[in-house]
């Protein structure tokens, strides 16, 4: 599970930031209706995605 969560490998990375994307889309799709929830949404993704280059760069 800890391999899934931080990959060690370039190959990983890049799957998890596209299934961050993929995920984040289809969210974003479902709520595109609901303002509030679009937000949280996008903001979510943010964060995840700035966790992830933090992590890229240490």
């Amino acid at each position: 599970m800890l391999d899934v969560l931080l990959p060690t490998t370039d190959a990983g990375v890049a799957a998890q930031f596209a299934l961050l994307l993929v995920v984040a889309l289809t969210a974003g799709w479902f709520a595109r209706h609901n303002k509030d929830v679009l937000r949280l949404v996008v903001g979510l993704t943010l964060l995840l995605a700035g966790l992830m280059a933090v992590r890229a760069i240490h």
